[in-house]
């Protein structure tokens, strides 16, 4: 039996690999939460969490959580496209091993992280960990936390914008947030969308947005010098940020 050989690409402190159609014979335990989505509908045989051989099928378009230290054991005479993700946005917050979680309006998560490997693109930091952090929610177990709620007062608000602003023209990432104020980035971001009803990448995009604009208005800079003064990666990211976010292009809104 092949073992097939995944393409991988690590971004944001995460490892994803994606595992091409074909037969598969693996065996591993898990060294940190993962999650997988699956593309392809598959069938065969495994042992996860357990000594207990089973046949498994797995649905297409779903995902799958695996928790630290599952021993994981599956093998397939057909296998599928198969995306792996580990890194530190993902929290499967459940003792074994999940399957078949049907989640169909994130499946262009999955298709987005696809497309980056599949060409070989490098996104910016903020948008893959944006990307991980919406993976990782379809698989978490939702729960409330007023820990969170309370914590983010009005002082440490300010504090995290004038963060924000101070390092918008150069890169700037949840994580580092998170580590330079002392808290985990899954924490830091549910306290912020509890106190202001956005995620810190939607805020920090929406600063990033907001320069970009006043400096179409009140300068002649040529884009890309604007796109860079706003904290984006290129001129075509801010352009297509901006087209998503606001329905117009930079010279929709560049003042005659």
């Amino acid at each position: 039996m092949i073992v097939r050989e995944p393409r991988s690409i690590y971004l944001a402190g995460h490892l994803a690999k994606l595992l091409a159609p074909g037969p598969y014979d693996a065996s591993y335990v898990a060294a940190g939460d993962s999650i997988g989505f699956a593309f392809d509908a598959q069938t065969g045989s495994h042992a996860i969490g357990t000594d207990r051989t089973a046949t498994f099928f797995r649905d297409p378009n779903t995902y799958a959580g695996v928790p630290k230290g599952c021993d994981v054991r599956s093998c397939s005479l057909t296998g599928g496209e198969y995306l792996l993700v580990s890194g530190p946005q993902i929290a499967v917050c459940a003792k074994h091993y999940r399957s078949n979680i049907r989640a169909h309006r994130t499946r262009a998560l999955a298709e987005q992280l696809r497309r980056w490997m599949l060409a070989g693109q490098t996104p910016d930091v903020l948008s893959a960990e944006n990307t991980f952090r919406q993976m990782s929610a379809v698989v978490a177990k939702p729960k409330r936390d007023p820990k969170a709620a309370r914590w983010m007062t009005p002082r440490r608000f300010r504090q995290l914008t004038e963060m924000v602003e101070a390092k918008l023209e150069g890169p700037i990432t949840v994580a580092a947030l998170s580590e330079e104020i002392g808290v985990s980035s899954s924490f830091l971001s549910r306290a912020f969308n509890a106190y202001c009803g956005q995620s810190p990448y939607d805020f920090i995009l929406s600063r990033r947005l907001q320069r970009a604009r006043r400096l179409l208005e009140a300068t002649q800079h040529p884009l890309v010098t604007i796109a860079l003064k706003a904290g984006f990666s290129s001129q075509s990211h801010m352009t297509s940020v901006m087209r998503t976010r606001l329905g117009v292009n930079p010279t929709m809104i560049r003042r005659p």
